[in-house]
């Protein structure tokens, strides 16, 4: 699953506690991959 958040969204004081709450309950699962696309391509390029 891709999350994308744009600046205009999160940047937005009142959804920084959501913003930070929503990512630990996400990334504290087992099996999840916190990466950036420059490590997807990489991955891609290694295994493909």
């Amino acid at each position: 699953m891709s999350l994308v958040l744009h600046p205009f969204v999160i940047n937005q004081p009142f959804r920084h506690r959501y913003v930070d709450q929503s990512l630990e309950y996400v990334v504290n699962h087992p099996g999840v991959w916190v990466t950036t696309s420059d490590e997807i391509a990489d991955h891609y390029t290694r295994t493909a």
